[in-house]
């Protein structure tokens, strides 16, 4: 048996502090979020006071976008042995990572909600109400959706040809596409081909489309992004920087890359 599961199980049957909730209450008091994705929709819907915790990448600019929420609440790192010691009367995480951890959750008896990856506006608006609904807040997630749908409502066609253009070079990201789309921007990033500088230098965009997460590590894949060839042809002037906290997540801060977008026009 790995450590942290028995860890898990042994904090369990000490009986600390109230016992293990079976079932959520109708307006949950004590909610804890063990995904960055879902901190930022729980920030969005409860005051500090009903917010058990979020992981620590809450806090964190460059993969959050609700750092100055985050910074009023306690944070997590999103273990077992933490919800075990809190004791939330609600658990919010995904579908997609850490299995292990939650299916202890679901055997200690914790009521858990566990959202999908959204990467489209009617995704991300189903996992609103889904929350929403768990939380006794559907008022406040109504109004979070028809905010995120008047930030993607379509602007008119513009001229423009662009293309994602990331350290790892031509870039596929469905919420950063749903975001152009929404600037009225024609978007040229490829499916499936190659990510390479000749492949952008053929497609010809007038405009690249960038994400910034703030200062990184530096990588052999920076001498792509920053090729002398790609900076000939699109200096600073001729790109949109996004922030990638807008983006790297399946929530409303996709309409304000929107946003952001329209605003680079």
């Amino acid at each position: 048996m790995r450590w942290p599961v028995f860890l898990a199980l042994a904090l369990a049957a000490c009986g600390a502090g109230a016992p293990v909730p079976r079932t959520a209450p109708a307006r949950p008091v004590r909610v804890m979020s063990l995904n960055q994705c879902t901190d930022q929709l729980v920030l969005a819907l409860l005051p500090p006071a009903r917010i058990a915790s979020v992981t620590w990448l809450s806090r964190d600019p460059r993969y959050s976008d609700a750092v100055a929420a985050a910074r009023g609440v306690a944070t997590n790192r999103g273990g077992v042995e933490e919800v075990v010691t809190t004791r939330p009367d609600l658990i919010v995480t995904d579908t997609f990572s850490n299995a292990g951890g939650r299916a202890i959750l679901h055997r200690l008896g914790y009521p858990v909600i566990e959202l999908p990856d959204a990467s489209d506006a009617g995704a991300i608006a189903a996992n609103i109400r889904t929350l929403a609904a768990a939380l006794g807040e559907q008022a406040r997630g109504e109004a979070m959706i028809a905010a995120m749908m008047r930030d993607l409502a379509p602007s008119p066609s513009r001229r423009e040809r662009v293309a994602v253009w990331t350290r790892d070079g031509l870039s596929e990201t469905p919420l950063l596409a749903l975001a152009i789309r929404a600037a009225g921007y024609t978007d040229v990033t490829p499916a499936g081909a190659p990510a390479d500088v000749e492949t952008l230098l053929a497609l010809a965009p007038d405009r690249l489309v960038t994400m910034s997460a703030g200062e990184r590590d530096a990588s052999v894949a920076d001498s792509r992004r920053e090729h002398p060839a790609v900076r000939t042809r699109w200096p600073r002037a001729r790109r949109i920087d996004v922030p990638l906290s807008r983006v790297i997540c399946g929530t409303p801060a996709v309409g304000r890359a929107a946003a952001a977008l329209r605003a680079a026009a």
